[in-house]
């Protein structure tokens, strides 16, 4: 089997390789955003921009199955200008489209769990998303939700050691009494392999849980026994859910982008349902001592699966995914055309547009000064998918040619993403940031509004 992972790079990517690699049947594409080398014969490391389907179509040439392990939530550009949720579902759209594409014959998803009859963060929401395009690709899935895996080098992991080194007295606010299922890394890791193995997991979703229910505090008080430190708890319910989540990114250093999102989902109890609940466990379950112990241990944070060559520096690229309303009847190629129709009406002081078949050009009134242009991709744009490329323009920077506009359904024509890639602004970056970008979003904002209109 030639057995693609995207998310390689991760502390479940690596560790999922190092498995993989130890059954002689298997050959690994790993996927990363940066090069990395391996002297492993059965071990291919191919640099992929999950974001770009081109790259990505290329990179999963030849594999037969694949494990999807992605999860957006820190930044992917010099400027990001949309919701994690949406980076999230873009990229499962792609990697679906390509694996259809390409004859790929099951995909394992690593998420979350996900609690039944609440209102769920967006945390949640996302994997629940992500699940959802994997569900309605056409391709045999294979789900596993986790909650808080203990392993070293993962975020929500790190967090917690954090938070017990560096906190000798903590108050607690009422999320932390929350209940949860930890598990141990080597035990996700042999449901992902069984998974690919076991034709009996196919087209199934499994839920899993460490042998041992405890609340965040719980899990606390024993990580500081495994370090050896001593830690006194004060619980106080009043702490605002927001200003937990503000301490916690500035006690840990963690960025907030990532805290923010983990922290309102621990609201939500973390607990495998029995009807969903893995047990293929092939032997003695770890108890969350040890697994604490492993990862803590000389051992939990040795790199596997090859080494990370750093890159060249990126230019100052922005990348922008607003989520537009889809009016019944329509399809994304309605959606780009009536954006073209309705834009010079909504910025009728500044903006004229002039389309000539597979061109589209925005001018500054009158001389007519060049914005931008864009021509539409006749060979990779589907009803379903319309896709524009930067080809010039006067707020556009010339050196580098891979800036795009598309306009996608996803979600089975539930919604529609309009996303700007790969785009080098001509104006210096501080201008750009206080005037172009704030721009576009604010007209993808209008736009949605117009659109949701339709929909009445």
């Amino acid at each position: 089997m030639r057995i693609l992972i995207a998310g390689a790079s991760g502390f479940i990517g690596r560790a999922l390789i190092d498995r993989l690699l130890a059954d002689p049947r298997c050959e690994v594409v790993a996927l990363s955003r940066r090069h990395q080398i391996s002297d492993h014969p059965r071990l291919q490391w191919r640099q992929c921009d999950l974001f770009s389907m081109k790259q990505l179509a290329e990179s999963m040439s030849g594999c037969t199955r694949a494990f999807y392990l992605v999860h957006s939530m820190l930044p992917t550009a010099a400027l990001d200008q949309g919701s994690f949720y949406d980076f999230d579902l873009i990229l499962a759209d792609n990697f679906a489209r390509c694996a259809r594409a390409g004859g790929v014959e099951q995909i394992v998803y690593l998420g979350g769990m996900i609690p039944e009859n609440e209102q769920l963060s967006w945390h949640l929401k996302s994997r629940l998303e992500v699940e959802t395009v994997f569900r309605q690709s056409g391709i045999p899935f294979t789900v596993l939700r986790a909650g808080l895996i203990l392993g070293r080098g993962g975020s929500s992991f790190d967090i917690l050691t954090k938070l017990v080194k560096r906190l000798p007295w903590m108050i607690c606010p009422a999320w932390t009494r929350t209940v949860s299922q930890p598990i141990a890394l080597d035990e996700v890791i042999e449901a992902l392999f069984s998974s690919l193995v076991d034709p009996r997991h196919l087209n199934r979703i499994y839920d899993l849980g460490g042998p041992q229910v405890m609340t965040y505090q719980e899990l606390l008080l024993k990580t500081a026994k495994v370090l050896g430190v001593r830690r006194k708890l004060f619980s106080f319910n009043l702490i605002p859910l927001g200003l937990s989540r503000l301490w916690v990114s500035l006690i840990t250093g963690s960025p907030r982008d990532l805290v923010y999102p983990l922290v309102l989902s621990l609201k939500h109890a973390m607990v495998a349902r029995q009807d969903r609940n893995w047990s293929d466990w092939t032997r003695e379950r770890v108890t969350v001592e040890e697994a604490l112990r492993q990862a803590l241990g000389p051992s939990g944070g040795r790199i596997r699966g090859g080494a990370a060559i750093p890159s060249a520096p990126e230019p100052r690229i922005v990348r922008s995914v607003q989520r537009l309303p889809l009016p019944a009847g329509w399809n994304a190629a309605n959606v780009a055309d009536e954006y073209f129709r309705w834009l010079p009406g909504f910025l009728f002081f500044l903006v004229r547009v002039r389309v000539r078949g597979a061109e589209c050009s925005f001018y500054l009134g009158s001389p007519r000064i060049l914005l931008l242009r864009l021509e539409k991709s006749l060979e990779r744009s589907t009803p379903d998918r319309q896709l524009l490329y930067v080809r010039g323009g006067n707020l556009a920077s010339s050196k580098i040619s891979r800036g795009r506009l598309e306009f996608r359904e996803a979600l089975n024509g539930q919604v529609t993403l309009a996303a700007l890639h790969d785009f080098i602004p001509a104006l210096p970056w501080v201008i750009y940031r206080f005037s172009q970008a704030l721009i576009h979003v604010w007209v993808m904002r209008a736009f949605g509004r117009h659109l949701a209109r339709f929909r009445k």
